[in-house]
């Protein structure tokens, strides 16, 4: 059996303690993760959160290479 210090995981969201905290839903538990201060979180939730943040960032550098393709064209 896994130990229950195995599935935690120590990181820190980007941001200042005054920036709004990451919230989320997974398996309706509701996760309140607060920016910029060292947090020990479950490990799943740590990689859904760093899957989440990557998939916004691509869709954010999509949004303006499509944005800055529209202008061109008029």
């Amino acid at each position: 059996m896994e130990k229950e210090i195995e599935r935690l995981t120590e990181t820190v969201l980007a941001g200042s303690p005054a920036d709004r905290p990451w919230e989320g839903c997974v398996n309706q538990v509701v996760y309140r993760v607060p920016r910029g201060i060292k947090v020990t979180i479950p490990r799943f939730l740590a990689e859904h959160i760093s899957r989440t943040d990557a998939e916004r960032e691509a869709a954010e550098r999509l949004s303006e290479r499509l944005s800055a393709a529209a202008r061109r064209l008029g």
